[in-house]
């Protein structure tokens, strides 16, 4: 099975990477669980793996290629540690770890416990719920005139 567990901001998760045409997610990933239309964007898809617990996000705008990844998996790692499942200063200290502390800011919801933290030099998301990471978040880089910036290596 492909690695679907190794986060990789900007660039993609493990074996897979942003710009990847739905084909060839397909042919390394093999087949979603689920399909779901985007409710945001018109003509996007969201692709579910159960088994792996991570949706892979295709935009429209981006001729239906790989844009996104969100992960619910306690086995998802960024550079060697799981995030989810981790309480909001044992998250800080791995990002710090990983060198992704710089630019971070912090959304609290109003329900005790829920919130964010946010990396956007690496387009990259922690949510919490319950006083622990409840998933990941990350995506394709934008330059300054918010074009994306696709993987080159």
């Amino acid at each position: 099975m492909a690695d679907l567990i190794t986060i990789r901001p900007g660039v993609g998760v493990g074996d897979v990477r942003f710009g990847a045409t739905r084909d060839e997610v397909r042919t390394i990933a093999g087949e979603p669980a689920e399909i779901l239309p985007s409710e945001e964007d018109s003509g996007s898809e969201l692709w579910v793996y159960e088994s792996a617990a991570i949706a892979l996000g295709f935009a429209a705008e981006e001729n239906h290629r790989l844009v996104s990844c969100e992960t619910y998996s306690a086995k998802a790692t960024f550079n060697g540690e799981a995030l989810v499942g981790l309480d909001r200063d044992a998250a800080e200290a791995a990002l710090e770890r990983a060198g992704a502390d710089e630019g971070v800011y912090l959304a609290e919801d109003e329900e005790e416990g829920s919130g964010q933290i946010a990396v956007p030099r690496l387009g990259l998301s922690l949510w919490f719920a319950e006083h622990a990471v409840e998933s990941v978040g990350w995506s394709v880089l934008f330059d300054d005139d918010d074009h994306v910036l696709w993987p080159t290596t």
